[in-house]
C-alpha cells in the first residue's frame, strides 16, 4: 500500500501586488509556491489599478503587500504569511 503526499488545497483570494522584478515578491512568491499556495500576481509596475489598490490598501508603494481574503500583510513577513494562511 502505497501512502503518497496529498498536495495542499489552493488558497481562496491570495493576490501579491508588487513588481516583479523585487526581491521581496519573489521572496513571497517563492514562500507561497513552497507551501502550494496558488496567488494571483498585480504587476504594479504594469497595470496602474493595481498600484492603486496597493495604496489604497496599505498607503504603500515601496514595497510587496499580500492580500489574503480579508487580510493585508506588508513586506515580506514570513510569519504572518504563515499565520494568514489555512
Amino acid at each position: 500500500m502505497c501512502i503518497c503526499a496529498i498536495p495542499p488545497t489552493p488558497v481562496e483570494g491570495v493576490t501579491v501586488y508588487g513588481r516583479r522584478d523585487s526581491p521581496d515578491f519573489q521572496h513571497v512568491r517563492r514562500f507561497l509556491e513552497d507551501r502550494g499556495v496558488l496567488f494571483q500576481h498585480a504587476d504594479v509596475d504594469r497595470d496602474r489599478a493595481s498600484l492603486e489598490r496597493m495604496k489604497a490598501l496599505s498607503g504603500q508603494v515601496h514595497t510587496v503587500v499580500i492580500e489574503i481574503g480579508k487580510k493585508v500583510i506588508v513586506g515580506f513577513d514570513p510569519g504572518a504569511l504563515e499565520r494568514a494562511l489555512p
